[in-house]
Order: structure tokens, then sequence, then C-alpha cells
């Protein structure tokens, strides 16, 4: 059987967000889903693009799982719990583009705040309250528009958390993946297209990964601590394109 074009375009975009997340923890949706918006017009791409998310995040699991902090990341989902409830909520009132400007607006704050944090080389002290008001933001942000790793990294950034317990904290977003598909396969929108598309999608998803795993072990603090900040900008200004063309119509309609 030929396999397709835009197959072996989502195949490229998941070798690169796996690798990536294999060196910081997280942000393989993050890098994927872009790129796949730019070559691929397909809606299945979305639907396809849950099965390696959730394979990028539970081999993160297998190799960080034991740096979690159950605690700390238990507080964490408990509070985003009523803020995944407003965001579902707000969606129904607001435009997704303006949530995404929100968000970006959001990120691009913090990236300047953490600049001038790392110039007087200071941290926040980790306090409960910080862990509950991020939680609940990521879990606004997962019910309004399905991105909760933006909130996770801000989080990991403020508190200066090391690469290893920054990767366990992110591991512990992998739960929801398994909702996530639960709900998809439960509205059946798994055809057999799309499992088809997975034979070929998951082999260079988990090859990205484990490409990734020899860099991760060598890279350090300050190192993670700039990637994850470069991870952020770059979410902001694929957040802030994506929503271009609805500011575009705003101004000039």
């Amino acid at each position: 059987m030929a396999v397709s074009e835009e197959t072996l375009i989502m195949a490229a975009a998941w070798f690169f967000g796996a690798f990536v997340n294999g060196l910081t923890g997280m942000g393989g949706m993050l890098i994927a889903l872009p790129l796949l918006t730019l070559f691929v017009v397909s809606k299945s791409a979305i639907v396809i693009s849950l099965f390696p998310g959730f394979a990028a995040g539970f081999l993160t699991l297998l190799v960080f799982g034991r740096f979690i902090h159950f605690r700390e990341a238990l507080e964490f989902w408990i509070a985003a719990l009523p803020g995944m409830v407003l965001g579902v909520l707000t969606l129904k009132l607001v435009d997704m583009e303006v949530l995404q400007i929100i968000l970006a607006a959001i990120i691009t704050t913090h990236v300047a705040i953490q600049l001038v944090q790392d110039w007087l080389g200071t941290c926040m002290a980790p306090h409960i309250s910080l862990r509950l008001i991020l939680g609940f933001a990521a879990g606004f942000f997962t019910g309004s528009i399905g991105i909760n790793g933006p909130i996770m990294a801000i989080y990991a950034s403020l508190m200066c958390m090391d690469e290893n317990s920054a990767r366990g904290f992110f591991t512990s977003a992998v739960p929801i993946g398994i909702v996530n598909i639960a709900l998809v396969a439960a509205g059946g929108l798994v055809s057999m297209d799309t499992l088809a598309a997975e034979a070929i999608v998951l082999p260079a998803t988990v090859a990205g990964f484990l490409c990734a795993l020899p860099f991760a072990k060598k890279i350090r603090k300050t190192a993670f601590h700039a990637a994850l900040l470069l991870l952020l900008c770059v979410t902001a200004m694929t957040l802030f394109y994506r929503s271009a063309p609805y500011v575009k119509n705003l101004l000039f309609s």
C-alpha cells in the first residue's frame, strides 16, 4: 500500500516533536501541530496526533516517572479540575482565537519576567498558592483550547526545577492523554484510515524520542532552562500566528 504524502509529513513532524519531548519532557504536541498546520489541511491530522502525543508522553513517563513528586503533582491537578470546567464553559462564550491570544500574552509576559529573574539570579519560593493558581490555569486552558503544556512549563520555570524534576512533573499530565483518546474514540472519530496512518506515525514518534535520550542525559540545568524558555517563545509565536487571521478580520471587517 502506498503511503500518502500527508502521512509522511505527519511522521516527520512527530519525529521532531518526539525528539523535543525526549529532551525536555514535554513539547511534542506544541512542536508537531504547528508544523502539521503548515502542510496538512486534513482535520484528521488533529485526531491522528492524539496517539503520538500520548505515546511521547508515555515514553517520557517510563523514563522519567521516577522523578515525579506525587503530592506536588496531585495538588496541581486537583486545582486544574475546576479550571477545566470553567474552560469548557468559557469556550462556549468566547472565540478560541481570543483565548489563544490571552495564553500567548501570558507566555510572553512570563518569558520577559523570567529573563529578568535569571539576570537577578533569583527563584520564586515553591509556595502552594502558586501551584494552585497555575494548576487552575492549566486546567482552564486544557478545557478551553486543549493546551496545558505552556502553563506547566511556566510553573517548572518559576520554581527553577532541575531537569529531571521538571520532566517528572510534565509526565503527570499523561492521564489526560488517555481521557482525550477515550473521548475521541467514543465519538467515533477513529477510522481505519486513522489507524493506517498511525502505523507510520507512531514508529516515527518512538524513533524521535529514542534519538533524543542520549542528549537528554547530558543536558545541564542551565541549558534545560533555556530550552524551556525557547519552547515557550515558539509556542507564543505559534499562537499569535494562528490567531492573526481572526485579528485581521476584526480590524478590517
